[in-house]
């Protein structure tokens, strides 16, 4: 035997040692329960029954520890699922999670309450499984354990963080490269136990980071359209939902896919490249009209803003196609992709036309029905992609009414659609409140606010504005309770503060309406 060939059996030998001790110490953690569960779910007591709770760290192996995120529900069901009870898991990211709105009022809850009124004879259990800015990637991990739990139908409302949630081309967060396979691989590593041990021991020896603010400032890397990150971000979008898919496939479980939505009428881009352009304002180019911005487009045909303006100019006219395709176009464009570009939703027609057992919920057609124009805005999007409170009413129903179409609902018994209620009633019952939407709108003005823009656009001052002057609509319709606890948690001064990013010429009236408001109670 050569001394290469000698040194390279010892090397061998070495790595299969090291394996072998890394697997054994891994066995040995799980034996003994030591280390963190990365688990989804873990199984608990409810009532001296078994059940299985949400694991609230589920999703920390994903962050740095400053920006760590926590499910936000007690999602819990029995271990023991009941013969007359259909169990639906609902996957995805902030959507799910009903931000910016309160988290009750996500589509799932709107959903379980119209499957029950669809059908009176069965028990559905629709448990949330959202957790904020993770996409995928983290999606797999969590479909394959779900799928363990005796689901009736698997549902996905995911892809808008594929560029700047954890392992995308994007992300502040994890990232590996976009080779799929390697990421896989790492993060089969990262739910190790043996990895949470180690990970836990670092923390403690090491100084705790200061807890960092969590949002959109935190993504600083730019992806064009043109990148091969922006093509290999779309293929692992696909080739997740396939593996997704194929698993649930192989349970027999079928999977309800939702299009994306997102704004497109009233959220300007938040970065564009329009070198050509220097310091000129895209805005000030839109005032000239349509044949200025058509000769700017052909000197920066990816300038994501420009396309934004021709489509306000569209839409104005109420030229409605063209409208939607320049306004799909700047979408599809900005650089910092925080909304899911177009084809997206093409990938997810695929996938329900080419895969069996595999349901395709129209939300974008839903959205563009109920939009002035067919065009989605802010009528139904609180900011750039969170539908309101109504857009999540309607994204059930449209899940309602499609499932009542389709094979996967036939043992449930003929849907009686008549039954389901409007959304007033729907809103009721999941306890959105009058105190809840003057609170949140407070927050909503905050994150708009916060837009990463590096000039803020006309549109934006235009918006808060709108919603100070909803606020001083709504705030006289509180109780007496709720309106000295929206002051006492600083509501008045905070809208006070937020005047500053209000139009300029509608400031003084407004300053003088909070002091009519706040100084006659």
């Amino acid at each position: 035997m050569s001394h290469t060939t000698r040194r390279r059996l010892l090397n061998f030998l070495a790595l299969l040692l090291s394996l072998g001790a890394i697997g054994g110490a891994e066995a040995l953690l799980h034996l003994f329960d030591i280390g963190p569960s990365n688990r989804l779910f873990l199984l608990t007591q409810n009532r001296r029954e078994p059940a299985y709770a949400i694991n609230p760290k589920a999703a920390h192996r994903f962050f740095q520890p400053q920006y760590l995120r926590h499910v936000p529900f007690d999602a819990r069901f029995p271990a023991d699922k009941a013969r007359d009870t259909v169990r639906i898991f609902a996957l995805g990211a902030s959507t799910l999670v009903g931000f910016p709105n309160p988290p009750e009022t996500a589509f799932p809850h709107f959903l379980e309450r119209m499957l029950a009124d669809a059908y009176p004879d069965k028990r559905f259990e629709v448990i949330n499984c959202g957790i904020t800015a993770i996409n995928t990637f983290c999606l797999l991990d969590f479909a394959e354990e779900v799928l363990s739990y005796q689901p009736d139908l698997l549902l996905i409302y995911a892809g808008h963080n594929e560029f700047v949630g954890p392992y995308g081309s994007t992300t502040p967060f994890v990232y590996f490269g976009d080779n799929r396979t390697i990421v896989r691989s790492l993060m089969r590593l990262q739910s190790s136990r043996l990895y949470g041990v180690l990970q836990d021991i670092v923390r403690r020896v090491l100084p705790e980071p200061p807890q960092g603010r969590f949002g959109l400032h935190l993504v600083t890397r730019h992806v064009d359209i043109l990148d091969d990150a922006y093509r290999a971000t779309g293929e692992n979008y696909r080739r997740n939902l396939e593996t997704i898919i194929a698993a649930a496939a192989d349970r027999n479980v079928p999977v309800m896919l939702s299009t994306l939505v997102s704004n497109l009428k009233d959220f300007h881009p938040l970065r564009s490249a329009c070198p050509e352009l220097g310091e000129l304002s895209t805005a000030d180019l839109a005032l000239q009209g349509e044949r200025t911005v058509k000769d700017k487009l052909r000197q920066s045909p990816y300038c994501a803003a420009l396309h934004f303006e021709l489509g306000r100019h569209y839409y104005d006219r109420n030229q409605s196609d063209q409208a939607q395709q320049a306004f799909a176009r700047a979408r599809d464009m900005d650089r910092l992709p925080f909304r899911a570009p177009t084809f997206f939703n093409r990938i997810l027609h695929q996938l329900a036309d080419d895969k069996d057992q595999v349901i395709l919920s129209d939300t974008e057609a839903a959205f563009r029905t109920a939009s002035p124009q067919g065009i989605i805005g802010s009528e139904l999007i609180t900011e750039h992609l969170h539908p309101t409170v109504y857009g999540h009413y309607l994204i059930a129903r449209t899940m309602v009414e499609t499932l009542a179409r389709n094979d996967a609902s036939r043992n449930w018994n003929q849907a009686e659609l008549t039954r389901l209620r409007p959304y007033d009633a729907y809103a009721r019952q999941v306890g959105y409140t009058l105190a809840q939407q003057v609170d949140r709108r407070n927050a909503l003005i905050l994150m708009l606010k916060q837009m990463p823009y590096e000039r803020p656009p006309a549109m934006l001052y235009r918006q808060i504005t709108g919603l100070i002057r909803q606020q001083i609509h709504d705030i006289p319709r509180l109780s007496s309770t709720d309106f000295t606890i929206f002051r006492g948690k600083g509501g008045e001064r905070f809208l006070r503060q937020m005047l500053e990013f209000a139009i300029p010429s509608e400031r003084a009236d407004l300053h003088e309406q909070l002091n009519a408001l706040f100084m006659s109670t």
